[in-house]
């Protein structure tokens, strides 16, 4: 087995080790241990730092302003019409591209209740600028993994449920993660066309990192907003450490690992 062919299981075993909560529990091991080897000094300094760690990650306040830094990169796409209020021309030469997600497979479910949350959130802004756009194609991206469908497939099937037509829908069923989905782009449209890019807010900077390399120029269109400007106080509750933070925080995690990951040569 070569280094080339183990790339995939390094990033898996990282990508599950260097999250905010095995973290918290890989210290907590520690402290275990070490009490046993009787360095009970040096113990007491891992369970507070471990409590320290708990803390933070689900803490409001570090998970909010490290988001921010993510998802402020690129601003949403308002109306494409509001200034003039005139309808677009149609424009054959435009396509937007929402990346994959996940989805779970479930014969009760209407292909949209099969979509998860954030895949449901791109799904509906790839409608939007189509329908805003008339002419464009919506292109879905995304392999089947263990599933029986490809997301591409059932994305596009939750499309048509939503009333868009399937002569302007395109499928890319190959691609896995957001390097390959950028590859397969390319090979199929070259960089002739305008390219809209429908992804989470937060996985947008690393998603036109990408793209970018690839040699691609897209508009980048986020969606999946977490951090929501208002000017509305929020309940005090706000304020509290909450399992709601952990998730944002591994989110944070997630996209900088990859971002770092994809500039030492990784998918």
């Amino acid at each position: 087995m070569n280094i080339v062919s183990l790339l995939p299981l390094l990033r898996g075993l990282l990508k599950s080790v260097l999250a905010p909560l095995p973290i918290f529990w890989l210290l907590l091991v520690a402290v275990i241990v070490l009490y046993l080897a009787g360095k009970k000094k040096m113990a007491k300094w891992f369970l507070g730092s471990s409590l320290l760690w708990f803390l933070l990650i689900s803490s409001p306040f570090p998970q909010k302003m490290l988001l921010a830094t993510l998802e402020n990169q690129y601003p949403p796409i308002q109306s494409l019409t509001r200034k003039s209020n005139q309808v677009s021309k149609p424009d054959s030469m435009i396509h937007i591209l929402v990346l994959s997600s996940g989805y779970e497979s479930d014969a009760r479910l209407s292909y949209c209740g099969q979509l998860n949350t954030k895949g449901l959130g791109r799904l509906t802004e790839g409608i939007r600028l189509q329908l805003l756009l008339p002419g464009s194609k919506l292109i879905f991206s995304g392999n089947a993994g263990s599933q029986p469908l490809s997301q591409a497939e059932v994305s596009a099937l939750a499309a048509q449920e939503l009333g868009i037509v399937s002569t302007v829908i395109l499928t890319f069923c190959e691609p896995w993660n957001t390097k390959t989905e950028a590859e397969e782009y390319l090979k199929h449209f070259g960089t002739a066309y305008k390219l809209y890019l429908v992804t989470d807010a937060a996985h947008m900077p690393r998603a036109v990192m990408h793209f970018r390399n690839a040699g691609l120029n897209p508009i980048p269109a986020p969606t999946n907003f977490i951090i929501k400007k208002n000017n509305i106080p929020g309940d005090y509750t706000d304020y509290f450490p909450s399992t709601g933070n952990i998730r944002s925080m591994e989110i944070v995690f997630q996209e900088y690992l990859g971002m770092l990951w994809a500039k030492m040569g990784g998918n």
